[in-house]
């Protein structure tokens, strides 16, 4: 299946943990900015989220990018003022594209 440009028509953004300290010397975990992408978000049907839930995965949505490295489950995407969790990232197309499982944090 081919991705081609015109279907990657929303912006994304990939976010990356990052452990900061404070001025007491606690640590905590911030958000940094890894890279904002074009993508296709697709909500998914319920027979896809059942077929997700079969393999131990809740999943909302399905995001298609171009591939790059860095993007990994550790990550988050950030759509539309919506947080997402990504659940698993999966190379398609011979390294070409990802694409990306992930569910809406609230």
């Amino acid at each position: 299946m081919a991705v081609y440009a015109g279907k990657l028509n929303e912006r994304v953004t990939i976010q990356v943990p990052r452990e900061t300290r404070n001025t007491l010397g606690e640590s905590y975990v911030t958000w940094a900015d890894l890279a904002t992408v074009w993508a296709r978000v697709e909500g998914m049907n319920s027979r896809e989220v059942l077929q997700a839930m079969q393999a131990n995965a809740i999943v909302s949505h399905k995001i298609h990018i171009r591939f790059r490295d860095g993007v990994n489950h550790e990550a988050r995407i950030v759509w539309r003022d919506r947080t997402m969790e990504i659940a698993s990232v999966v190379e398609r197309q011979n390294r070409t594209m990802l694409e990306i499982m992930a569910r809406e944090v609230i």
